[in-house]
């Protein structure tokens, strides 16, 4: 019949009413901390995670995310037609893109913003977000322009109105000087979907807009790409392009916001942190002092025939018992409050004016604090249970 001694005797020590009350104490801190510490781990990553995706969702789905390019920011689409980009991973969609970045003037104000010059024929998530007016509206040659509506109301505009628009970076020369290139547009939509995209973009016919910049016929500022997932830039950049052509991404203008988030993500995650590795030290100390407590039943185990690999054995369980509770406790309730913590938050009267609080529960990203948090208890103890194991009998029973 199997008989698991070791793990018998490690669960008395740590248990058992007759154990040291303060070695006890200090186990039931070791278990609170990594409790406490696994459960933070998971709200925090959480929390940050649906922040990305929220940012995501009103930012990066709006901008050109990636862009394939040539020289001096333009491609030619007869040239470097679409069929000529290869198979690149995790695009879901190639359109053809004319941008850049404009000044905008109407009769009372005057604001800077992005140009997109689509083709309202394919794919573009702005026509979800147009509540005043359509993208098909956008038709080639009758220079129409849909804006945010912040910006909107900055330039104290409405549909049906006209405003100038003016491109800095492209002018000609004349006997009073360079003039930008310009044309007045009259506004036929007004979208509503993040206040910093309604102010930064407006939208165009592709044509109008290569019209605007001078563009050669044929001719656009790149191949647009949407992506599966934005944030994950770096797999795509670095594919082969043909001679020539180049990437371009919302790094360029979105770079330092995303940056600033991952930063406070690992910052939180780095002190949440600190949190289970005073935990783990708090499991080397009560198990080092339980060894010197039982260094006499050590010695007569070891006279009774058990190895030194049992004598490990017993400590490891007893030291990494508190650890493994902890974790299972604090994953599983983190698990359950990051999944509702919307709710829970709104339960408890501090949300601010109904906003829901963001929160995206990675599984992966779950497993991986369970699966560190046991090793951390299962190392933290193998230290001491390796000094329990290299007991002499006889000198500790020398004066028994």
């Amino acid at each position: 019949m199997f008989h698991p001694l070791p793990l018998f005797i490690g669960l008395r020590y740590a248990y058992s009413k007759k154990s040291d009350s303060f070695g006890r104490f200090v186990s039931w801190l070791s278990m609170i901390g990594i409790m406490l510490g696994s459960f933070g781990l998971i709200i925090i990553m959480s929390v940050m995670n649906g922040f990305e995706n929220e940012m995501q969702k009103n930012i990066l789905q709006y901008i050109p995310q990636a862009q394939v390019t040539g020289e001096n920011n333009r491609i030619s689409s007869q040239i470097n037609p679409q069929s000529i980009l290869p198979n690149l991973p995790q695009v879901q969609h190639v359109v053809p893109l004319v941008t850049s970045d404009v000044i905008l003037q109407s009769a009372k104000s005057l604001s800077l913003s992005t140009m997109i010059g689509v083709d309202p024929n394919l794919f573009d998530p702005i026509s979800d977000r147009i509540y005043w007016g359509e993208l098909s509206s956008l038709k080639s040659g009758e220079y129409n322009i849909i804006l945010g509506r912040n910006l909107a109301d900055l330039l104290n505009v409405q549909v049906g109105d006209n405003i100038r628009l003016l491109v800095p970076e492209v002018g000609q020369i004349t006997p009073v000087g360079r003039i930008p290139s310009q044309r007045i547009f009259t506004v036929s939509g007004i979208f509503s979907a993040n206040r910093d995209i309604e102010q930064s973009v407006v939208y165009l016919n592709i044509d109008d807009a290569a019209k605007l910049m001078r563009y050669p016929q044929n001719t656009i500022t790149s191949w647009r790409l949407y992506l599966d997932n934005p944030l994950n830039i770096e797999s795509l950049v670095t594919t082969t392009l043909p001679d020539g052509l180049h990437f371009n991404d919302w790094r360029e203008k979105r770079g330092e916001l995303f940056q600033a988030i991952k930063m406070e993500k690992n910052v939180m995650g780095l002190l949440i942190s600190l949190i289970v590795i005073v935990a783990a030290f708090n499991i080397i100390t009560s198990l080092s002092l339980l060894v010197m407590e039982k260094q006499n039943e050590i010695a007569i185990l070891k006279t009774q025939g058990l190895t030194r690999g049992k004598i490990m054995l017993i400590f490891i369980i007893q030291g990494a018992s508190s650890g493994i509770i902890g974790t299972l406790l604090g994953c599983s309730i983190g698990w359950v409050i990051a999944y509702n913590l919307s709710d829970i938050m709104s339960i408890l009267g501090l949300t601010f004016s109904g906003i829901r609080l963001p929160s995206d529960v990675d599984t992966v990203q779950v497993i991986t604090i369970f699966v560190a948090l046991l090793m951390l208890s299962i190392i933290s103890t193998l230290y001491p249970a390796y000094r329990a194991a290299n007991t002499q009998p006889a000198e500790a029973l020398r004066y028994e």
